[in-house]
């Protein structure tokens, strides 16, 4: 039997099929090549035109094809492959690299800028709602790594500043945290102060010495005393505030020498109050830990300044005593720049009039005991963060206006060098 007469049917051959053999009960289509059983149509194996039974030719799975977008993918990766690898080897280092390394510098761009309305409570007082508000504004630092000083380049609300221009050569950032806490808390006290004054309340302050802020290098009080340190007495006197001591140092002559009594601070006391939500301590002097010690330290004559000094910064340390309390709760708000507008937004809130004239007014500025109005860091950036934030009015600091050199803005600016200034100056847009 040749090929070809295989290929026919059984049933074309002979008038009646024979049964499958491997299935009785089905008629055969097939024969099978190789040898010769009939086979239905469940059971033929094809290849061509030939015809196998199952034993003969086995069924054979066979991988399913691939699809269009696997092939194409199969081939794009059979031209990527030889220079990817190169090309990876190369990036992910430098990836990491730009990513990872620190400059030197800190990245400087606009911070948060709210309303201080809802974060004061007062006790003890009436309170007045407001039409407006007086907005806090702030700048976020961070350290600045190669791919963000790259982009601060070209990005006008970033800038970067030398890391040792803002913390000092000993670059002290423990001793810097430990001061902005001390100092954050006598802003808040002093705009209290302040603004119980302004509205007539009753308010005692009691000076408990001069708190350190800084020390330069190169003067007769480094490696003496340090930042966080709180100068209580002078010669066996008790120290009354800032101002009182620099004249004293001031009047000296060069070398002669000041025996200075020093508390520290409490660093563990002043972390636990970071984590209360609302804050109000009006005895600051909580946080001097330890017996007093007693240093000797030399005075230096500076002719640029013509007066004698140790080569330290001081803020008054101070508690205070009223009837009404201030609770302000100002979370990650760090430094004495909020002082101004903390003393706006609580005289507004215990006088009848509405300082801010249905308008949001921003603002910066340290607010010292006796009401002036000192010069703050980051001023460019606190304006566009209150521009983002929709103020109409920013206060600023006199003393601040070379720092607006180059500054564009929608906002009315107001440079102030008192509260007195500030608020004449909201009551001029009325």
């Amino acid at each position: 039997m040749t090929a070809g007469e295989n290929s026919e049917s059984v049933e074309a051959a002979n008038n009646e099929a024979p049964p499958c053999f491997f299935h009785p009960s089905s008629p055969a289509t097939a024969l099978c090549l190789s040898c010769s059983r009939p086979v239905c149509r469940e059971c033929v194996r094809r290849e061509g035109f030939m015809h196998f039974c199952p034993r003969c030719r086995p069924a054979v799975k066979r991988p399913p094809e691939k699809t269009e977008a696997e092939e194409r993918r199969r081939r794009f990766e059979g031209k990527v492959i030889p220079w990817a690898k190169p090309l990876l080897i190369f990036i992910i280092p430098l990836m990491f690299l730009v990513s990872s390394v620190p400059t030197g510098y800190l990245l400087e761009s606009p911070g948060p800028s709210f309303g201080l309305q809802r974060d004061l409570r007062v006790v003890g007082a009436q309170t007045y709602d407001s039409d407006g508000d007086f907005l806090l504004t702030a700048v976020r630092l961070k350290e600045s790594y190669l791919i963000n000083h790259i982009l601060s380049l070209l990005d006008k609300n970033n800038e970067t500043i030398k890391a040792r221009d803002y913390l000092g050569e000993d670059l002290d950032i423990k001793a810097e945290d430990l001061v902005n806490q001390a100092v954050t808390l006598l802003s808040q006290n002093g705009a209290t102060v302040v603004a119980l004054r302004e509205a007539g309340k009753r308010v005692e302050v009691k000076e408990l010495g001069a708190l350190v802020a800084f020390v330069g290098e190169k003067y007769p009080a480094y490696g003496i005393i340090e930042p966080g340190d709180v100068i209580v007495s002078l010669n066996g006197e008790p120290v009354r505030g800032a101002a009182a001591l620099g004249e004293t140092i001031s009047s000296m002559r060069e070398g002669e020498e000041l025996r200075l009594g020093l508390k520290r601070l409490d660093k563990p006391a002043l972390d636990a109050l970071d984590k209360e939500s609302r804050v109000s301590v009006p005895d600051m002097s909580v946080f001097l830990q330890g017996e007093e010690r007693e240093v000797t330290v030399p005075v230096v004559y500076v002719p640029e300044q013509d007066r004698s000094v140790i080569g330290v910064v001081l803020r008054d340390y101070f508690s205070y005593e009223s009837d009404i309390e201030a609770q302000w709760d100002l979370e990650g708000v760090k430094g004495p720049s909020a002082g101004l507008m903390m003393t706006l937004t609580l005289l507004d809130a215990i006088t009848p009039e509405d300082l801010t004239g249905g308008k949001k007014v921003a603002g910066t500025g340290e607010i010292f005991l006796d009401g002036k109005v000192g010069p703050i860091g980051g001023l460019p950036m606190k304006i566009r963060a209150a521009q983002r934030e929709g103020a109409e009015i920013f206060l600023y600091p006199r003393d601040n206006q070379e720092d607006l050199e180059g500054v564009s803005t929608t906002l009315e600016l107001y440079p102030v060098e008192s509260l007195q200034e500030a608020l004449e100056a909201l009551r001029s847009l009325r």
